[in-house]
């Protein structure tokens, strides 16, 4: 098992250093047609591109959009066995830097999902998503509210349990937790440690049939933290499940602030 993931990260990262290759030559087709699968996504909440086409006119344009601005960091950089997670702070020469976040997600080796979110500013312009209807959330909304009420609960039971695979993996930055029984134990001692859970309010939400992904604040005895979640979902349940911060820290990292949790 610990073989055959450590082949699948060789083989994300690999990938990625296959699309880096195309881009620092400028061939856009060659690392749509060469890294994405054909009826591949790149999702935001406020655009969609599906397919080669539509994914080579969208990265044309984000391109054309970073040229305006100045010098990129790679602040987080994470490899899974079927994902790569990145955040990326680039400078601004007209205000505060830029911050984004991105997941892409990997099968049969080539990337078939792409979820592009911000986490300070934005590399678009007004109108370059003109006309864009979101898709409905309703699915997105009643599982989130789910997934509240647990949290809201401590029901670190009926969280694992309603929730998660057998083989879930979470992964926060302090946590990287696999199995059901892990995850669960996990919340166990979060929930032990955090009281007076409470959420604010949604600032975006959308899914597609294999995830859900918002943005959202909640406080807690932990702090208040608005943070971005991305749930891959296969049979009602969720497989992998990314947590990341927007604005303050997560409750993982308060609450297990001695040590990392691994499984």
């Amino acid at each position: 098992m610990q073989e055959n993931q450590s082949t699948q990260t060789a083989e994300a990262e690999a990938l990625q250093a296959k699309q880096m290759g195309f881009l620092q030559q400028g061939d856009i087709d060659g690392m749509v047609e060469g890294c994405y699968a054909e009826d591949a996504r790149i999702h935001g909440f406020t655009f969609r591109a599906e397919g080669h086409t539509a994914l080579k006119e969208l990265i044309r344009l984000y391109l054309s959009r970073l040229s305006t601005l100045g010098e990129r960091t790679i602040d987080k950089f994470t490899v899974g066995k079927n994902f790569i997670w990145m955040e990326m702070t680039i400078q601004n020469t007209q205000g505060k830097p830029v911050k984004i976040y991105e997941v892409k997600f990997i099968q049969n080796g080539k990337f078939y999902l792409q979820l592009f979110g911000l986490r300070q500013g934005t590399v678009w312009q007004p109108d370059d998503f003109t006309g864009f209807t979101a898709p409905d959330s309703t699915m997105a909304r009643a599982f989130h509210s789910r997934y509240l009420e647990f949290h809201r609960e401590g029901d670190f039971n009926g969280l694992a349990d309603d929730f998660f695979t057998e083989d879930a993996q979470l992964i926060t930055a302090r946590v990287d937790v696999v199995g059901r029984e892990a995850i669960r134990q996990m919340f166990q001692d979060l929930f032990a440690k955090e009281s007076g859970f409470t959420p604010l309010s949604v600032e975006n939400i959308t899914n597609d049939r294999d995830y859900i992904w918002f943005e959202a604040t909640v406080k807690s005895s932990l702090g208040e933290r608005r943070v971005y979640d991305v749930m891959l979902i296969r049979e009602g349940k969720v497989p992998l499940q990314l947590v990341g911060s927007l604005m303050g820290a997560l409750p993982t990292e308060v609450a297990f602030a001695n040590g990392t949790t691994t499984s």
